[in-house]
């Protein structure tokens, strides 16, 4: 359960510390006093998506912590999992929302992610918003809300259904895919065949490119080369004239040097780097002469030579910036290819397995339905329990699973909830004929029956109370009253008849110190209650209302004294 809720900087409050009662915990206070950013904190904390509006004005970030008592072990197994550590069975949770956007979430004072807060939230509070009654007018979410009364098995089977009826999607769009008309393919295989054929006679080599730009800048600039080269060679070799060339030239140094290098170490340092530059000359002399020989000038070579570089730029604008990228396209278009070919035969066997698959799917979406028409009518009989205990005594609520021709998601029923709220009506679509304090009671008696079928601890309902007054507020009142003794219930109101129920009531309100606006949430005693439920009454505390608040508060302890 909740033990203690910690908020700093949450729009309008500054800062407050709340502990919570283990059974029903009531919270009022005037309009707009900021009822609901105790939900919004809680949920702030709990993961829930919010932009950095939240953070009060003028402060750097917004702050919330929630401890909890986890005597189930729900969360704790769930932190043993995950490796985190624990005492006892206190569990801490926390979130800062910076300004700059950023959000810290700690589970036990660690570092964690959003997912894994949702996670370790969903075993420990549940929350129902004020708005969730709405949710009933929408028929597309009444087969979730019946499934969620489901065992485990029921959920099992209905992920396996899921498994398959993802894998049917699949194979038919697929199926879809390689299913165009005849033109279409006749189209795509002529440009895929053009398109493998005009590379596969280029017969294109991966580093060929590279070489044939080498092969062309040198017969490009052939005469040149032949010119400076061999007045190189001449240089080493002849040096002009009648003068001797550079390499003989250091040949004669290297022997003059040679007979006094055994005299100094310096000296025969100088002739190892003669002989050095020596023998490295005479290399170069060699490579030249080599390289000249090599050079035979063809224009004819040049103009093949420059026609393929051609080709293989016209084929780079179309199918890629370099060869190897050329070469990929070409295989990605012999696969292409290869299943446009053979799209006929993968046909066959895609409809085979469409076959399949349909058969599956009907047999666990009739397993489904099966089951779903069971739990449809074990809940049947507790929500309209429920819905006596809540002043609709003439009230009968049913749940349509009607078998549909098509599979979708959640298998092959449609699921819509009906009513029938006085004796001699027809039973209609809650949308039809439902009112919104009738809408607010069907969902209290829904979520009762859920909640006491549910190992979470807490639960939160913020003004289930919408549309309710007199004998009706009274009756939500002893509902929640029940609740909490097998659950931690928190209650947002604004009736007495169920303010009065609390175990422990708080106050919210709002005030302003030094032109700046708060919101301050606190626990009132028995005299301060009397004066609240004056106020929820009417707005005047007289000795009438006060005895009234009184009588209604002594009746309210009496009920709960009965409770088993």
């Amino acid at each position: 359960m909740l033990t203690c809720l910690h908020v700093r900087n949450i729009a309008l409050i500054e800062e407050i510390t709340l502990d919570f009662h283990p059974h029903l915990n009531i919270f009022t206070g005037e309009t707009g006093a900021g009822k609901s950013m105790l939900i919004d904190s809680i949920q702030f904390a709990i993961g829930n998506r919010t932009s950095k509006q939240i953070i009060r004005k003028g402060e750097q970030c917004a702050y919330v912590r929630l401890t909890f008592c986890d005597e189930k072990g729900f969360g704790i197994h769930y932190l043993e999992e995950q490796g985190y550590p624990y005492t006892e069975q206190t569990i801490e949770m926390e979130r800062i929302l910076y300004v700059s956007g950023r959000t810290v979430y700690k589970i036990n004072g660690v570092t964690c992610t959003r997912q894994q807060v949702k996670e370790l939230a969903a075993l420990l509070i549940d929350v129902h918003g004020q708005h969730e009654p709405q949710s009933l007018l929408d028929v597309s979410t009444h087969i979730g809300m019946l499934d969620s009364f489901g065992d485990e098995a029921f959920l099992d089977l209905k992920e396996r259904y899921k498994t398959q009826y993802e894998r049917l999607v699949a194979v038919r769009q697929e199926l879809d895919r390689i299913s165009t008309d005849d033109r279409k393919k006749l189209q795509m295989q002529d440009m895929l065949e053009f398109q493998i054929n005009e590379i596969t006679a280029c017969n294109l080599k991966a580093d060929e490119e590279e070489n044939l730009k080498s092969q062309y800048d040198v017969l490009s600039h052939a005469e040149k080369i032949l010119m400076q080269c061999q007045k190189a060679y001449e240089a080493l070799e002849e040096g002009g004239g009648h003068q001797a060339g550079a390499l003989e030239l250091v040949g004669r140094a290297t022997q003059h040097i040679q007979d006094v290098s055994n005299i100094n170490e310096e000296l025969g340092s100088l002739h190892a780097r003669l002989l050095a530059a020596e023998a490295e000359m005479q290399d170069i002399t060699y490579q030249m002469r080599r390289f000249v020989d090599q050079i035979e000038y063809s224009p004819e070579l040049l103009q093949e030579i420059q026609t393929r570089l051609d080709t293989i730029y016209r084929l780079k604008q179309k199918y890629g910036s370099s060869i190897a990228e050329i070469l990929t396209y070409q295989a990605n278009c012999e696969k292409e290819l290869e299943e446009l070919l053979g799209s006929t035969e993968n046909k066959e066997k895609l409809e085979k397995e469409v076959e399949r698959l349909e058969e599956v799917l009907a047999a666990l979406a009739q397993d489904l339905s099966l089951k779903r028409q069971a739990v449809a009518s074990a809940i049947e009989v507790q929500i309209n329990e429920h819905l006596h205990d809540l002043q609709m005594p003439h009230a009968e609520f049913k749940v349509a699973v009607e078998v549909q021709t098509s599979f979708n998601r959640n298998g092959q029923d449609g699921v819509e909830f009906l009513i029938r709220t006085n004796l001699g009506e027809d039973m209609h679509g809650l949308a039809k004929i439902a009112s919104g304090g009738e809408i607010s009671r069907v969902m209290l008696a829904i979520k009762t029956v859920l909640v006491l079928g549910d190992t979470i601890e807490t639960v939160i309902f913020d003004e289930i109370d919408t549309g309710i007054s007199g004998v009706a507020a009274q009756k939500v009142g002893e509902k929640l009253a029940v609740i909490s003794r097998m659950r931690q219930v928190i209650c947002i109101t604004h009736l007495p008849q169920i303010a009065t129920m609390g175990d422990q009531n708080y106050l919210i309100e709002k005030t302003v110190v030094d032109n700046h606006t708060k919101t301050h949430l606190s626990t009132i005693c028995e005299e301060e209650l009397q004066k609240e439920l004056c106020r929820l009454m009417g707005g005047l505390m007289t000795e009438s209302t006060l005895k009234s608040a009184k009588e209604l508060k002594e009746t309210a302890n009496t009920y709960k004294k009965g409770i088993v």
